[in-house]
């Protein structure tokens, strides 16, 4: 068959007006999904203090709890603070998961059946940038392995200046040509290595080549690290990487790269000379938690939010939760594990209200509403949020937070 040139000038118009419009139909916005955990537990009076009132558990009473909004009631000194634009776009989720130890509350935060909860995460979101899930500081759930999906890694990334080198043009090492060629005679250099131990190997082998993948792409517009520094008060030849600030800082530097899914872990925070961890037995009052969160967490977080919130073409969803929510114990100065947890979701696309309020009834107990999802409806309102063109974990049933 012969066609005409009138035909295939037709035809090759016709290619392009639906060439354009399935670019105008895909979406506008590159999704990426912060996880926030505190290792040890989330005082649901973050998220959900209304429920902790009626008894006056942690010290809560009118005075001291806001209503931001739709139902979602906060403590005012520490997430009540957080500026109204940042409050118009949070939700707080129930979690039901049934787990009020240690080792079963990380293992179903991060884990689905045994497969990586983030990876999973960034095999939904269908990103393309070289690091697509990437960890600061410790890896999520203390270091277990979170092993690839669907030949999506786990990246870490121990120090900011190896990151800025890669994402931005303000790195004053080798060129980026020059990087890539030595880590690929590295790589023939070991191969025959790697195929003799692939287990053990895999982490550094998966690593180096997607380091390889990151210098030889093009360099993500827009990023200076400079700006993001001082916007976070950080020195900009303090590249450490080992503080809560700094991985903020890292995160949002990431999510100008392109990442889909970004993991911190807040072990705990320094108030005076003592350490105190997220675990906080002993802490009948809340004061000790309220101290954490305020001089810890919330001065870079405010600043996180603020900016991931408003950046233009990116919708970027951050969840903030940890092990458990906390019980009153058989005293008035202790604090013990509940069996589920108020998890706290900020996002563009997040309606505010909340599916995650709670009644202590007639003990110190922390009971969710009948019905109240596990994990899997967490992650499935995350992408649902998040726009990810799928999900592994089927219908959101936070419906009413989107």
């Amino acid at each position: 068959m012969s066609f005409s040139r009138r035909q295939l000038l037709q035809g090759g118009a016709g290619a392009l007006l639906a060439s354009s419009t399935a670019r105008a139909e895909e979406p506008a916005e590159k999704p990426t999904i912060v996880l926030v955990y505190l290792d040890g537990g989330y005082n649901a009076f973050f998220s959900a203090a209304d429920g902790y009132v009626a008894r006056n558990l942690y010290g809560c009473g009118a005075s001291n709890v806001r209503d931001v909004g739709n139902g979602v009631v906060v403590d005012a000194s520490t997430m009540g603070t957080l500026p109204g634009s940042v409050l118009q776009k949070m939700s707080t989720v129930g979690v039901a998961h049934r787990a009020s130890g240690h080792d079963f509350a990380l293992q179903y935060a991060w884990f689905d059946q045994g497969r990586s909860v983030p990876l999973m995460l960034a095999d939904a979101l269908g990103g393309t940038a070289p690091f697509r899930c990437v960890h600061f500081g410790q890896a999520p759930a203390r270091g277990a392995p979170h092993r690839s999906v669907n030949g999506v890694p786990m990246t870490a990334v121990p120090d900011l200046g190896a990151a800025i080198s890669l994402v931005s043009n303000q790195s004053t090492g080798p060129g980026r040509s020059q990087m890539a060629r030595a880590l690929e005679a590295s790589l023939a250099y070991g191969a025959t290595r790697y195929q003799h131990s692939p287990n053990a190997l895999k982490k550094t082998w998966d690593g180096t080549h997607g380091l390889v993948n990151a210098l030889k792409q093009p360099l993500p517009p827009g990023i200076d690290w400079l700006e993001i520094a001082g916007a976070y008060g950080i020195a900009p030849s303090n590249t450490s990487a080992t503080s809560f600030t700094s991985h903020l800082a890292g995160a949002e530097l990431m999510i100008k790269a392109g990442a889909d899914v970004v993991c911190i872990t807040s072990n705990g925070v320094k108030l005076g000379a003592e350490s105190h961890n997220w675990d906080t037995h002993g802490d009948g009052t809340g004061d000790v938690s309220r101290e954490m969160m305020r001089v810890g967490l919330l001065p870079s977080l405010k600043v996180f939010l603020e900016r991931t919130l408003a950046m233009q073409g990116r919708n970027v969803v951050t969840l903030l939760w940890g092990d458990f929510a906390r019980i009153g114990g058989h005293t008035p100065t202790s604090s013990e594990h509940a069996n589920g947890t108020s998890a706290t979701v900020f996002g563009k696309h997040v309606r505010q209200g909340t599916t995650g309020r709670f009644d202590p009834g007639t003990n110190a107990g922390y009971r969710l509403a009948t019905g109240t999802p596990g994990y899997p409806g967490l992650w499935a309102y995350l992408t649902a949020a998040a726009r990810a063109p799928r999900t592994p974990w089927g219908v959101n049933p936070h419906s009413a937070l989107v």
